[in-house]
């Protein structure tokens, strides 16, 4: 029993948790019928009149009406919960980000914040708020240790940089104006003289934002695609530790661009307050979650067993192809 249901622990935890959309229903009616029945040697989930439906039957008919989304979801949480184990500490967190999140819910729909926020939550499968807030916490981290993984397919670098405005953004020159050259000569001067990049950053910059991080911008990789596509070009053709000419970004102004991290060891050796993955995964690189949770999967062992229609259903939500199936 204990082989059986390692080989088949996915195909039984979505059993199981379809079961809990019903079981209530099926204890109810069916009191005294359950326990140990089986027919050819598959457990009976219920039985109506002369009819016994197994656990397979049961999987089936729900699969049909449920759909695919169903399935998926049960497909995450049955793979974060398998690698990563909830912690009190992911707890006390999640219990934090709750009563924040009902706080705002609060102050944005008053009186009807409750069914407001059951709605929404609803829509992720999930009627616990903090069960929610803990399962994507998990989501979260098997993204960010496939990133730590991949770090080199990904080309994973920080980045840094110091703006300098167009003058008149409605009227951009071909060259740099007196005012705009004269800026740019001020930063040359000062990284000339040795100034560590974050000072010089901090004092010239005209990106608020950046100046008070001494210009940086995080982490990026290659599917970054929120970025300027001149900056981002420019950012990841830098090795660690260069520096780039004045790059001119039609839509902001001229970017002077540091790549400070290019390896694991210097960016992790940068990253002492923060996980650098995380830092990715939920700033720059959405992308990762679902062929992370994918290879978790096979890490971890899972199984279909021949339901050859379940794993496809799995495979084409994640936009997993049959190429990367047969790797």
């Amino acid at each position: 029993m204990g082989t059986f249901l390692k080989k088949n622990w996915f195909v039984s935890l979505v059993i199981v948790a379809f079961l809990g959309m019903t079981i209530f229903y099926i204890y109810d009616t069916n009191k005294g019928k359950l326990k140990g029945k089986t027919v050819n040697g598959e457990d009976v989930v219920y039985t109506v009149g002369d009819s016994d439906v197994t656990a397979a039957q049961f999987y089936d008919d729900l699969y049909k009406t449920s759909g695919t989304s169903t399935v998926v979801n049960q497909f995450q949480r049955a793979v974060s919960d398998s690698a990563i184990k909830t912690t009190n500490e992911m707890k006390d967190k999640a219990s934090k980000q709750a009563a924040s999140i009902i706080s705002d819910y609060k102050s944005n729909y008053g009186a009807d914040y409750e069914s407001k926020l059951a709605s929404d939550l609803s829509s992720t499968g999930f009627t616990d708020l903090e069960e929610y807030l803990i399962f994507q916490e998990k989501m979260d981290q098997i993204a960010a240790d496939y990133a730590k993984a991949h770090f080199d397919d990904l080309k994973i670098r920080r980045i840094s940089y110091i703006l300098v405005k167009f003058d008149d953004s409605k009227n951009v020159t071909e060259e740099p104006t007196a005012t705009e050259k004269a800026k740019m000569d001020s930063v040359d001067k000062a990284l000339a003289e040795k100034k560590e990049f974050a000072e010089v950053a901090s004092e010239y910059t005209e990106d608020d934002a950046a100046k008070e991080k001494g210009g940086d911008l995080g982490v990026i990789d290659k599917n970054t695609s929120t970025l300027d596509s001149t900056f981002f070009e420019a950012a990841m053709a830098l090795s660690e530790g260069q520096v780039s000419d004045w790059v001119k970004s039609a839509q902001f102004g001229y970017f002077k661009i540091k790549c400070t991290a290019a390896t694991q060891e210097t960016l992790e050796a940068s990253s002492e307050t923060e996980d650098p993955y995380l830092n990715l995964i939920t700033g720059y690189d959405t992308t990762l979650a679902n062929t992370a949770l994918w290879e978790k999967g096979q890490e971890i062992g899972i199984d279909f067993k021949g339901n050859e229609e379940l794993e496809k259903a799995v495979r084409t939500a994640f936009g997993i192809d049959d190429a990367e199936k047969k790797n």
